[in-house]
């Protein structure tokens, strides 16, 4: 995960900032979305979108994506919800989500210290530090004046959920499960080490096919024993592991898992 906070009130010229919190959220989804290579201000955004009119919307801010370069976001209008947090909790997403902000109002995420109530858009980067949570960056927050919070805040995705449903489309909300949203390209997914490791004490080996621990007793396999590890830990029958590779450093019990307490990592291999 890669991102930065972009306010939306930023002394923009060409369209009063107050306009811009998709703009804003858009430059914070371009910057995860290029792993940090596009870095613009909310102003900028809007200046590519050639709109000098009210508030923009996602439909504006894919084309944005796309002029720059990122072609396979994807907006949803609407969504639902469950969707969103299915792709949130693998932490590789970040989203545009549309909501009213009614419900924000007042509460201690509130931006704007009660004086706003219309539709408004978050930058959703991931799951919060708090269970239950979102890590959200909201346009508003650049702490312009006491209360007001600054930069991203862990908000309660049951809010966010009915915030989102609250959306005004004109005179109707948008409804319960539903949700209006920009969908970042996934990241990467980071190449996972292998490690070089002795067994340090005599140990068993999970078999996932078994189900079942194997090499018990007078078979554990011995202190000293060389085996090259995935560094990624899994939990097999109740019990940290890592699991045995086959490769430059040792060819010995490939597909087996071994407990992590039970050996010692070396060097990357």
């Amino acid at each position: 995960m890669v991102d930065i906070f972009v306010k939306q009130l930023d002394g923009c010229t060409f369209v009063d900032g107050g306009l811009n919190c998709t703009c804003a959220a858009e430059a914070m989804w371009l910057f995860r979305a290029s792993r940090g290579s596009i870095r613009l201000t909310a102003c900028r955004v809007r200046q590519d979108t050639g709109d000098r009119q009210g508030g923009t919307h996602l439909g504006q801010m894919e084309q944005v994506s796309i002029a720059h370069g990122i072609t396979t976001g994807r907006v949803f209008r609407p969504a639902t919800f469950s969707m969103l947090e299915t792709l949130m909790a693998t932490g590789r997403y970040g989203a545009h989500v549309n909501i009213s902000y009614r419900l924000i109002s007042g509460t201690k995420y509130d931006c704007f210290s009660g004086r706003f109530k219309g539709n408004h858009d978050y930058y959703v980067s991931g799951m919060g530090s708090t269970s239950g949570t979102w890590r959200v960056g909201d346009p508003g927050a650049d702490g312009r004046r006491a209360g007001i919070p600054r930069s991203y805040q862990d908000i309660p995705i049951s809010l966010i959920r009915a915030a989102a449903a609250d959306l005004d489309l004109g005179g109707r909300r948008l409804g319960t499960g539903l949700v209006y949203t920009y969908i970042t390209p996934p990241d990467p997914v980071p190449p996972v080490k292998h490690f070089a490791s002795s067994v340090i004490h005599a140990t068993s080996l999970w078999n996932d096919a078994t189900q079942r621990w194997v090499y018990n007793g007078p078979n554990a396999i011995k202190i000293g024993t060389k085996l090259e590890v995935r560094g990624k830990q899994y939990p097999k029958g109740g019990v940290a592991t890592y699991p045995v590779t086959c490769g430059a450093f040792a060819c010995n019990y490939p597909g087996y898992y071994v407990p992590v307490k039970n050996v010692k990592l070396g060097g990357e291999v």
